[in-house]
């Protein structure tokens, strides 16, 4: 009898001991979630700040991948005028430094933020916040820099020999060379861009006609836009799993059309009502 009253008292201990080693792995690993939270919420304040001190670079890139005089920008007027100024001063026998420093801090930055993402130390969904449709609006522009044959009206060769481009254009010629030459950056850039664009698309941050024109954009280079992200995944991570790359390309088609009614992506008919509603609201803000 003492035999198994012996036995069952050890059983009887050695289940709460055991019990005991399964709550502390329970709260480590709840520590290791809290502290990877705490990791990911201190990069996101980093890029916010740094996203904030960078703002005239921004200003900078916009101006520069814009048309020459376009009324749209990011900087004020004053800045404007600076700027204006700066190119007017631009001549062929040197860089542009003040140029070639906003599209490093810019394109550097975006860069590394798309790493991050790729790589799963934070998500689109945190990541968004931070730019909005502060940098989608003025995605056109962005995009006109990092890739030459996004838009012919933009480009900075259109209807001009290179030896006799203007000097607003010969600036950015200038960099988007700095970008060729630095394509890893100008791809993940991009990949951003699509990843961005797909969150506002998906929370229907644009316009409606801003998400319109995106999708049909998209028939065209969305297959080329999924290529470029598994490619990058790849080249980030030396084993991806296949769940990271398909999950990525779901949230690509958030921004393209619904295809074989599948609820993912861009809803033609309730786009088409949203685009009343909101010429609606247009309507009755400038009939006050």
């Amino acid at each position: 009898m003492l035999s198994i009253s012996s036995y069952i008292e050890n059983e009887f201990v050695m289940a709460i001991l055991t019990s005991l080693l399964v709550l502390v792995g329970c709260a480590q690993i709840m520590m290791l979630f809290s502290q990877k939270r705490q990791n990911q919420l201190a990069l996101l304040q980093e890029y916010r700040t740094r996203w904030t001190e960078y703002r005239k670079h921004w200003a900078v890139l916009a101006f520069l991948g814009r048309a020459e005089g376009e009324f749209y920008q990011v900087a004020n007027r004053a800045l404007q005028i600076e700027l204006t100024k700066a190119v007017n001063k631009t001549t062929r026998y040197g860089p542009t430094i003040w140029a070639l420093e906003s599209v490093s801090y810019i394109c550097n930055t975006l860069s590394d933020i798309c790493i991050k993402i790729l790589q799963g130390q934070l998500s689109i969904q945190d990541v968004y916040p931070l730019f909005g449709t502060d940098l989608l609006r003025h995605s056109r522009p962005l995009r006109v820099l990092l890739d030459v044959y996004f838009d012919t009206y933009y480009s900075a060769s259109e209807g001009e020999d290179l030896k006799n481009l203007t000097k607003h254009n010969q600036v950015r010629n200038e960099l988007q060379t700095w970008l060729m030459y630095h394509d890893g950056v100008r791809r993940r850039c991009l990949i951003l861009i699509d990843l961005l664009w797909a969150e506002a698309a998906r929370l229907e941050d644009l316009s409606p006609n801003d998400i319109l024109s995106g999708a049909i954009a998209k028939q065209d280079s969305g297959k080329k836009s999924r290529a470029r992200l598994v490619r990058e995944i790849r080249k980030i991570n030396i084993l991806p799993s296949p769940f990271k790359i398909i999950k990525f390309i779901i949230h690509l088609k958030k921004s393209e059309f619904r295809k074989f009614r599948l609820p993912l992506g861009v809803d033609k008919t309730k786009l088409k009502a949203k685009e009343e509603e909101w010429d609606s609201m247009l309507l009755h803000r400038y009939k006050k």
